[in-house]
């Protein structure tokens, strides 16, 4: 058993960046700004001592305002993690003191029968304590002063409170799992990334792959502004889907916090083993559909093309966006197209189908004999360019790396080479070795003349 600790209370108090302290992580979004905490956010702990896993949870503000659609669906996210939960962690501000907000959140925490440890944060640079005596008035028994900023109390929290209740907590599970539950947890997981740009369903498509309102999805343009990872299990394979926030079209003017998101966003693609690249049907491919497209294919990732809101359209405009994804999204050739609607869950299982044939295809292993034959027959069929009265020589070529499949080809004056045959070369190992879903780079290295490396040294 994994214990769940879930983070609550009123906005700004320093839940995030303690969620990021005790993950040892930055997955949570932190700012000055209130109200960035919006889906429920999840990391990992392992203790070091006993190796055992903690499982935090970071929520939005249980103090917000339910004044519009958003607001309300994330306090509802809040209490979803409260029910789950197997200890609150209960953060208060020590700068503001006892707000009237929190004797409510309080009374809401209470009604679920949970054990709760209050946290005194923003402690540093504290010198009167009358605000932090308010929070006695609370009536909780076990208190921790910490500064999440400063890295204070941390390890008085873990080893007073935490350690002790996990412990206890373990002891009382005698569950023990069988070998076949042993073999789930020890297969490979593959992790997706959810990519698009604002409003494009990526939120609606992860919550239709749960079964469950686990994501806010809104009209909203821009609802998501965090990347939340979320555990899914499907025909025995275990999956981590990433959702994350939309790209918007080039501005000059772009909040910091937007900024700070799309930042995360490429780092996802960073992370990830296949990126579900997601289009609005109802929308024409514009710049930013391409850039975010160079971008994954830049980074070597495998890619599933999506276009959502299919039902929205007729049969002129199927037609029509077809042809148009043709021309503009030529360079994805390799990449597997689904036209789904996200809301209404057609074909939507099928996808999963292509992600683990992506992934599959982006792990192959490829025998040296294999590259130097199709090597062979592709300059049988196109001789390289003659270079100062040369002409370029192709000599070896193996495997460097999977994932992508990473083809290292030797030769003289390689690096003269022209940029279209370095595409011809690409598109030619690319179908005949029938890779789809994932790209496939390829490098080359200068075969080095040892005699005129000692006509050099001597001179």
């Amino acid at each position: 058993m994994i214990p769940i600790i879930v983070l609550i209370g009123r906005t700004n108090v320093g839940k995030s960046s303690l969620f990021n302290i005790l993950t040892n992580s930055r997955n949570a979004l932190v700012s000055k700004y209130s109200g960035l905490t919006r889906d429920r956010q999840y990391g990992y702990c392992e203790l070091k001592t006993s190796k055992q896993k903690i499982l935090f949870v970071d929520t939005a503000g249980l103090d917000v305002v339910n004044s519009n659609e958003i607001e309300k669906k994330a306090y509802q996210q809040s209490l979803i993690a409260i029910e789950e939960a197997n200890l609150i962690l209960f953060i208060v501000s020590a700068r503001d003191g006892l707000m009237p907000q929190e004797t409510e959140i309080i009374n809401i925490i209470r009604k679920y029968k949970k054990e709760i440890i209050l946290v005194i944060n923003k402690i540093d640079g504290m010198h009167e304590y009358s605000k932090i005596n308010e929070f006695y008035s609370l009536g909780l028994k076990t208190i921790q002063k910490t500064s999440a900023t400063h890295n204070q109390g941390i390890n008085l929290l873990f080893a007073n409170h935490l350690i002790p209740f996990i412990t206890l907590i373990c002891k009382q599970d005698n569950a023990k799992k069988s070998d076949k539950q042993i073999k789930k947890i020890t297969k490979p997981t593959i992790k997706i990334a959810l990519i698009g740009q604002k409003n494009v369903g990526k939120s609606t498509l992860l919550n239709c792959f749960l079964k469950d309102e686990r994501m806010i999805t809104c009209n909203i343009p821009g609802t998501t502004l965090d990347s939340i990872s979320t555990s899914i299990q499907y025909n025995n394979q275990n999956y981590i889907f990433t959702d994350t926030a939309g790209i918007s079209k080039k501005s000059k003017k772009i909040h910091k916090i937007e900024n700070i998101s799309i930042i995360k966003t490429l780092q996802t693609i960073e992370k990830s083993h296949v990126v579900l690249f997601i289009i609005d049907a109802s929308k024409k491919i514009c710049h930013q559909d391409l850039f975010l497209a160079n971008f994954i294919l830049n980074a070597g990732k495998s890619i599933v093309v999506v276009i959502n809101k299919w039902d929205l359209l007729n049969n002129i405009l199927k037609r029509e966006l077809k042809q148009m994804i043709k021309t503009k999204l030529r360079f994805l050739y390799f990449a597997k197209i689904h036209f789904i609607s996200a809301l209404y869950d057609p074909g939507i299982h099928k996808l999963f189908t292509s992600i683990k044939e992506a992934y599959n295809e982006s792990n192959k292993k490829i025998s040296t004999s294999t590259l130097m034959n199709i090597m062979k027959k592709a300059i049988h069929q196109h001789q390289p360019p003659i270079f100062k009265g040369r002409r370029i020589k192709l000599k070896y070529a193996h495997l460097g790396s999977s994932a992508p499949p990473k083809i290292i080809i030797h030769g003289n004056q390689v690096d003269c080479l022209s940029l279209p045959y370095k595409r011809y070369l690409m598109n030619f190992f690319h179908h005949s070795l029938n890779i789809t879903g994932t790209p496939i780079q390829i490098r080359f290295k200068n075969n080095i003349n040892p005699y005129l490396e000692k006509k050099q040294t001597k001179n």
